[in-house]
């Protein structure tokens, strides 16, 4: 196995702990009101497309731990496969991909709550696409203002 795969691999295992150890401490990671602190690590893929599958990866294993079952599973799956693999194509500002990752949460998860538990629609909708879109504008910041010096040189 060449270094430079072996690098992406540790990286990619890496993201996906994180994610996971973000999304199980934390108390509101799932429903309708969810502040998923998680997600500030979700735009690291805007900026170095090589750790999608670790993102993905780690959605997938945070969501094992969700009260909705397997269809939360399902949910993220998609969330996550169109964000990362549609979206960073699709847009070029990691903002606006940060926006359409929001929005695109609000209405699958809060489609899925609505089918799973019967939420409210459009107050599910909105209340977990504004969160998402907040935790992933501030990890889009973060990552740029701290981080962008450190992944340029991975």
């Amino acid at each position: 196995m060449k270094q430079s795969s072996i690098k992406i691999l540790t990286y990619n295992a890496l993201v996906a702990a994180l994610y996971v150890a973000l999304t199980w401490i934390n108390p509101i990671a799932y429903g309708m009101f969810q502040f998923r602190v998680s997600t500030l690590v979700m735009p690291l893929a805007f900026f170095k497309k090589e750790v999608c599958p670790g993102i993905l990866i780690g959605v997938l294993l945070a969501n094992l731990n969700s009260p909705l079952g397997p269809i939360d599973l399902l949910c993220g799956f998609l969330i996550q496969s169109v964000s990362l693999y549609g979206f960073n194509r699709i847009f070029k500002s990691p903002y606006v991909k940060s926006l359409a990752y929001g929005i695109w949460c609000g209405i699958m998860v809060g489609a899925t709550l609505h089918y799973a538990v019967h939420a409210p629609l459009l107050p599910s909708m909105f209340y977990v696409g504004v969160s998402n879109t907040v935790f992933a504008f501030l990890g889009t910041f973060l990552i740029k203002t701290f981080l962008i010096k450190i992944l340029d040189r991975l």
